[in-house]
């Protein structure tokens, strides 16, 4: 199967490809407990890919549910791991490093989600 390459031009001037692989549910043993990884291989300026989860906690979904009265559709729980994606891609310069430490949770949710005014 062909892979659907997209772009993402990133604030610290790298320019980077990516494609979604899977998401499927997990129990992180961190003491994040249980929701979603998001995988993505990203590519950044022609260098080697590598892997990143984006973990989106049942907690984080649990407060924007009780905050907006109802809950996220499975297309807008993708949304906001691609969000946190773009804000890694933005601000972490050592993203091979931090392959299982993208977070959404209850603490950055309504702010990883504000752009898209759902």
């Amino acid at each position: 199967m062909a892979r659907r390459y997209k772009f993402y031009a990133a604030e610290t001037g790298t320019s980077y490809r990516y494609f979604f692989v899977w998401s499927r549910a997990v129990n992180r043993p961190e003491g994040q407990g249980p929701g979603n990884d998001y995988v993505f291989v990203v590519t950044p300026d022609q260098k080697p890919p590598f892997t990143l989860r984006v973990f989106v906690s049942d907690r984080a979904l649990a407060a924007w549910q009780l905050a907006h009265g109802r809950e996220l559709d499975s297309g807008e729980m993708y949304a906001v791991a691609k969000m946190r994606l773009f804000r890694a891609l933005d601000e972490l310069p050592g993203l091979r490093g931090e392959w299982l430490n993208l977070l959404v949770d209850e603490t950055n949710i309504e702010e990883l989600l504000a752009p898209l005014d759902l």
